[in-house]
């Protein structure tokens, strides 16, 4: 996925966090509080840019400050990250019964 540029009356960093709460909103939408849920984000362009791994948890775990959390944490160790890069975002699922 690639986001959108912002339009020309909003602020980068606003267009681009409200993006990315959107798109865990999407990924998540299907999931059960009680679903086992992972999520890895990878750069497609600079694929020396750690990915961003967060390991399973119940979905009523994986708050949108954990998902902020962890984003931070990989932006800032990568030398060259770029928000306008293709991401890469896979979500992977353990339903539970």
């Amino acid at each position: 996925m690639r986001l959108l540029p912002p339009p020309p009356d909003s602020k980068p960093v606003t267009h681009f966090l409200d993006s990315m709460s959107d798109l865990f909103g999407y990924a998540l939408r299907n999931c059960n509080e009680s679903d086992m849920v992972g999520v890895t984000i990878s750069n497609e362009v600079n694929v020396h840019d750690k990915p961003i791994e967060i390991s399973f948890r119940r979905r009523d775990q994986l708050s949108e400050e954990v998902t902020w959390s962890m984003f931070e944490k990989v932006a800032q160790s990568n030398a060259r990250y770029n928000a306008m890069d293709r991401l890469v975002i896979v979500r992977a699922m353990n339903y539970m019964q």
